[in-house]
């Protein structure tokens, strides 16, 4: 995968950002899922359910573009975290 700095953005790939939440849900609580994604402006908002409860987190374009190299374990702490917490709150 390009870096962003190459023009590229994982922003504007809803596949790679998607793939990237799910597998940070995976490491995080395997029983959590993604019940929606929708993008606004410079975000991501992702709506999360586990069993009868489910909550949202907003994720930012620099947020997502920092994580460009998830795949590798470079992951933005700020978003990681995020969705740490969105689970924790399920």
């Amino acid at each position: 995968m390009a870096h962003p700095a190459d023009g590229f953005s994982i922003f504007d790939d809803k596949g790679e950002v998607k793939l990237l939440v799910d597998f940070l849900i995976r490491k995080s609580d395997p029983e959590v899922a993604i019940d929606s994604m929708r993008k606004i402006d410079f975000s991501y908002v992702f709506t999360f359910s586990k069993g009868e409860r489910s909550g949202e987190v907003e994720l930012v374009r620099a947020e997502i573009d920092a994580s460009w190299d998830w795949r590798n374990g470079n992951v933005d702490s700020t978003l990681w975290r995020k969705i740490q917490i969105a689970i924790a709150d399920l």
